[in-house]
């Protein structure tokens, strides 16, 4: 009796609360659409976006054939020009790939070049400035490393701690290093935990981290950089210091995903403070501009996303009225937000 009285004074609430919850993430889907003018010229592949030129847009490399251009638009709309002396100095490697991310903490960018053959990942310092890059090989960077063949590397703070961590894309394979020293002087310690339960969907991939979502933490969106492999996309369901990945494909709703691709990258290239999406098809580039929500961050943090399932939550109240402490509801979320269940031992 007392839990029908129960039932009939929670249950309109709820159901409320559920109505709300459906329409909130009805109208927050997230969804791409193609943006043909904001494309750049198609002569290469494997491309990798950045501000070599310190004017506030992205920029533009193209690993393969050592590649660059300079936008010469705005940071709300691109203007591609082509500029090779953003990448002088910087040796062409056999199937060329590339990262460009701060590594010293000095305000610049810095590249990183992955290829074929299996020698350690080769780093360039910017000696140069923000608006004039100027690069210098140092091979201390990643002293160590054994990175397999057909390297692919991708920086991200993926325990937030504040300094870069590092994957690598290999031959069917992810490699990753957290980053145990500093946003000055990294140290590198193998630990393939920050990528587990990740499959790549063709032998050679081009792994990418950026906002999809606004929710506070990284996800994982994966291309074919050799001609073969569809875009699969993991959204990350821990938290921005523990990342848990599942797949979820309805966060690419709008970007076709045929099998063949030649790498892809994510940046903000309309300025509304979210990532969009460039991809290398056969048919030249595409890029998709990311219509969901998102909450708009610094351009140099990439951005960070953090998944709340509160209609989840709302079920499983439903589910289990009665239970307390590590059992309900806010005992879970407590759980996925990597704190420790009310009650539990310490």
């Amino acid at each position: 009796m007392k839990v029908q009285r129960w039932l009939c004074g929670v249950l309109p609430v709820l159901l409320f609360l559920l109505v709300v919850l459906i329409t909130q993430y009805a109208t927050a889907q997230i969804y791409w659409i193609e943006a043909p003018e904001f494309a750049p010229p198609w002569t290469g592949y494997n491309p990798e976006f950045g501000d070599l030129d310190g004017d506030g847009d992205c920029d533009l490399i193209y690993a393969v054939v050592t590649q660059s251009y300079r936008n010469v638009g705005s940071p709300s709309f691109p203007s591609w020009q082509r500029d090779d002396s953003l990448v002088e100095g910087v040796e062409y490697v056999n199937c060329m790939t590339t990262c460009l991310a701060d590594l010293d903490a000095d305000g610049d960018l810095d590249l990183s070049v992955g290829e074929l053959n299996g020698w350690p990942l080769l780093y360039y310092e910017n000696v140069g400035s923000a608006e004039q890059p100027v690069w210098q090989r140092d091979d201390s960077m990643y002293e160590g490393l054994s990175p397999n063949s057909w390297t692919c590397p991708e920086l991200a703070d993926l325990d937030d701690d504040g300094d870069l961590d590092l994957v690598m894309a290999v031959y069917w394979g992810l490699r990753a290093y957290s980053n145990t020293g500093t946003p000055e002087t990294p140290s590198w310690i193998r630990d393939d935990s920050l990528v587990d339960a990740v499959s790549l969907p063709s032998p050679l991939v081009d792994p990418n981290f950026g906002d999809l979502d606004g929710d506070g933490d990284l996800d994982l969106v994966l291309g074919g950089r050799a001609g073969e492999g569809p875009i699969t996309c993991y959204e990350n369901s821990g938290s921005a210091q523990a990342p848990t990945w599942v797949e979820n494909e309805d966060l690419l709703t709008g970007v076709p995903r045929p099998v063949g691709g030649w790498g892809l990258e994510l940046a903000d290239l309309d300025g509304d403070g979210d990532v969009d999406l460039l991809v290398m098809r056969g048919q030249g580039p595409k890029v998709y501009l990311n219509q969901g929500p998102a909450t708009p961050v610094e351009r140099s943090s990439w951005g960070r996303i953090k998944a709340r399932n509160e209609l989840q939550d709302l079920l499983e109240a439903l589910n289990a009225p009665a239970r307390a402490g590590s059992g309900t509801a806010q005992g879970r979320r407590r759980v996925r937000q990597g704190q420790r269940p009310l009650g539990a031992p310490s």
